[in-house]
C-alpha cells in the first residue's frame, strides 16, 4: 500500500466532492408506501469515499444484495486500484513494457473502453498520462515550473497508441515503449460504479444508488414519487474554501442514468505561488484551466467519467460540439471566473434539472 502521507492527502482531496447527494435520509419506521433504506454508510475505496444504498421492502433480502454489491466492488478494487501494490493494474505497469501480460476480462474490457474514448476525443482522454502527472507533482515539490525540455521528455512517454491489447489466444496487454504507465483514475471509478449498480439490480430491490468519489449512478427512485437528487457545486462559490462544503448550486434528478463532474477548483498544483489545474492535456503536457467545472449525464458512469475529463481538456466550444454529437449524453459546463462566470448547457440538460 502507499505510505500514510499519501493516504492522508487523498483523504483531504476526496473530502469535498464536486457532486453531492442532497437528499437527507432519516431512520424512521416506513409507512405502507415508504421503502426501507439499506446502505453501507461512507467508506474508503479506490483512494476516495464511496457509498452504496438501496431501497427495498424486505430488509434481510436487501442486506444480502448489498453484501454482494460490496463484494463486487472489493474484487474490482483488487484489479483496478493504483492505490494497491498488489492490484492487477500495478502488476501490468511493472511488466507490460517487457512482455505481454495476461489480464482479466474486467481489465481488458476497461482498457478497450479507454481506447475508444481516446480515439473519440483525439487523445484529450488518455490513460497513459502518468509521466506528465508525475512531472507536475514534482514541480510543485520543487517550487519551480518544468522547462520545455522536461515537458517534452515526459510527453514522449505518453500516448494511448502505445498500449497494445490482444484477445487471442488469451487476453493480454503490452506497451510498445518503455516508461509507459497506465493511470485509470479518470475512468475506473465510473466503471466500478456501473458494475456495482448492476449487482444491485435483483428481484425485490426497488432502487439503488452507487457513489464512488462523486461518480454516481442510480436506478428507480429514492422513495415512490421522489427521484434521487444529486447536487452540483458552484466552482466559484466562496463555500469551496471549506473542504467539507457540500452546498449545491444546481440539483439534478437522477433516475436510471449516471452523472460525473470534473473540476479544478478543489484539486490543483501550487507552484511559486500560482495555481495550476490538476488536469493535464496529454497532447501538450500542460495543465488546462479552460473549464473549472464539467458535469456529464450519461446512460452509464464509465462514459460520464471519461467524457468529463475529456471535456475539461478541450474547452467549452469543442466540448459542447462533442457532447451534442453523442446520443443520450448531456453536459453542464462552467467557464469564466467568479467575477464573470459563463454557463453552458447542452440542449437536453435542463430536462434533468430539479427546482432549486
Amino acid at each position: 500500500m502507499k505510505n500514510i502521507s499519501n493516504k492522508l492527502t487523498v483523504l483531504l482531496v476526496a473530502a469535498a466532492l464536486a457532486l453531492v447527494l442532497v437528499s437527507i435520509y432519516r431512520q424512521v419506521r416506513p409507512s405502507s408506501r415508504q421503502l426501507i433504506t439499506v446502505e453501507t454508510g461512507r467508506f474508503m475505496t479506490m483512494g476516495t469515499f464511496a457509498r452504496i444504498q438501496l431501497r427495498c421492502r424486505d430488509e434481510p433480502a436487501g442486506r444480502l444484495v448489498l453484501a454482494q454489491a460490496v463484494n463486487t466492488l472489493e474484487l474490482l478494487e483488487k484489479i483496478l486500484s493504483t492505490y494497491r501494490d498488489d492490484s492487477e493494474i500495478t502488476l501490468v505497469n511493472r511488466q507490460a513494457a517487457r512482455h505481454p501480460v495476461k489480464i482479466s476480462d474486467e481489465l481488458y474490457q476497461l482498457l478497450l473502453a479507454a481506447q475508444e474514448y481516446s480515439r473519440l476525443t483525439d487523445g484529450a482522454f488518455d490513460i497513459t498520462v502518468t509521466p506528465l502527472i508525475d512531472l507536475w507533482r514534482q514541480a510543485e515539490k520543487d517550487a519551480r515550473l518544468p522547462d520545455e525540455g522536461e515537458i517534452e521528455q515526459a510527453r514522449a512517454k505518453v500516448g494511448y497508441q502505445k498500449v497494445i491489447l490482444s484477445s487471442a489466444p488469451e487476453k493480454t496487454v503490452s506497451f510498445s515503449a518503455e516508461h509507459v504507465q497506465l493511470n485509470l483514475d479518470a475512468i475506473a471509478k465510473g466503471y466500478i460504479v456501473d458494475r456495482v449498480l448492476a449487482a444491485l439490480r435483483q428481484p425485490g430491490i426497488s432502487a439503488g444508488l452507487v457513489d464512488i468519489g462523486g461518480e454516481i449512478a442510480g436506478f428507480g427512485q429514492d422513495q415512490p414519487g421522489r427521484d434521487w437528487l444529486v447536487g452540483i457545486q458552484d466552482p466559484f462559490s466562496r463555500e469551496n474554501d471549506n473542504p467539507l462544503s457540500e452546498v449545491p448550486r444546481w440539483k439534478i434528478r437522477l433516475t436510471n442514468c449516471a452523472i460525473a463532474t470534473s473540476g479544478n477548483y478543489r484539486r490543483f498544483y501550487t507552484i511559486a505561488g500560482e495555481r495550476f489545474s490538476h488536469i493535464i492535456d496529454p497532447r501538450t503536457g500542460r495543465p488546462v484551466d479552460l473549464l473549472p467545472s464539467v458535469t456529464i449525464i450519461a446512460p452509464d458512469t464509465t462514459a460520464a467519467d471519461a467524457l468529463a475529463t475529456a471535456a475539461s481538456v478541450i474547452g467549452p466550444e469543442k466540448a459542447l460540439a462533442l457532447i451534442e454529437s453523442l446520443k443520450d449524453i448531456e453536459a453542464l459546463l462552467v467557464a469564466g471566473s467568479r467575477e464573470n462566470p459563463k454557463i453552458y448547457r447542452t440542449s437536453g440538460f435542463s430536462s434533468f434539472e430539479a427546482a432549486p
